[in-house]
């Protein structure tokens, strides 16, 4: 099976359990409505809160340090000029990560993010080829596998991030094959099994204006197909109580949001935690 740049499936995904109680709420960058995002107050808020399985994002240092950062960019979170990669992990850590009403962070190493918390789950969003290496380093130096979900990135690259670390590291749906999945769903016909190369399928509320999740035809037959493969559905992001609700009833298994408290309301109010 060849996906993205002719990278094949190092292994069969491994066995997946899922998601039952507070594991249905996932802590969008920890819990960044509140406190800055990917920072150790956000994470533990999100943990202190109930949360069970944090979403984090993966960029480089200069020196090769996988770090908790979404953007490519320093500007947003920081006010630094440049990227991660142009500074290193040293000089990253004395940059000042802004959040909601005023409060602020600093940068975590990812190695240091999935030591501090072992009974957590981790999804992380791979945003840089140059990442794959550190951070499979870092998944290897906590021993981590069996709880991390690598995502939302090219199929070869998640791949490659298996390949290093071995077949117990669950994975997300890259875009080629979530693009195939959302095509079939979209057009009413069944999907090629080969697509089942993941323990879940991602999808978003809306993106570029256009409906997803949101469209409640269209995301039940993907909840439906996704199923049919052995994959579990988890939507991005969801702050809205009457969504959350909504997608619940239309098949989704988990929900990225940046309130945990609200969301986790919602789970204890219709499953029980």
């Amino acid at each position: 099976m060849i996906l993205g740049n002719s990278r094949q499936v190092a292994s069969p995904v491994a066995p997946f359990s899922p998601p039952v109680g507070a594991e249905r709420m996932i802590a969008h960058r920890g819990f960044s409505g509140r406190y800055p995002e990917n920072t150790r107050s956000a994470f533990d808020a999100a943990w202190n809160s109930g949360a069970r399985v944090l979403e984090t994002d993966v960029q480089v240092s200069a020196d090769g340090e996988a770090i908790c950062f979404h953007d490519d960019r320093l500007q947003r979170m920081t006010g630094w000029e440049g990227t991660p990669s142009d500074y290193t992990f040293a000089e990253l850590q004395q940059a000042v990560v802004r959040g909601p009403n005023e409060t602020v962070g600093e940068i975590l190493s990812m190695a240091d993010l999935l030591g501090s918390f072992p009974n957590a789950h981790f999804i992380v969003d791979l945003k840089d080829d140059r990442a794959i290496e550190p951070l499979a380093r870092a998944i290897l130096k906590t021993n981590s596998a069996q709880r991390v979900c690598v995502t939302h990135a090219w199929d070869a690259w998640l791949e490659a991030v298996r390949e290093i670390v071995g077949p117990a590291l669950q994975r997300g749906l890259g875009w080629e094959t979530m693009a195939a999945l959302v095509n079939a769903a979209r057009r009413g016909v069944s999907p090629d099994p080969a697509i089942r190369v993941a323990n879940y399928a991602h999808i978003g509320w809306q993106i570029a204006g256009i409906n997803l999740a949101a469209d409640q035809a269209f995301f039940r037959r993907y909840v439906e197909m996704a199923h049919d493969l052995g994959m579990a559905v988890r939507v991005w992001t969801i702050n809205s109580p009457r969504q959350m609700a909504r997608l619940f009833d239309d098949g989704a298994d988990a929900i990225f949001t940046d309130h945990v408290d609200v969301g986790l309301k919602v789970v204890a109010d219709r499953f029980g935690i």
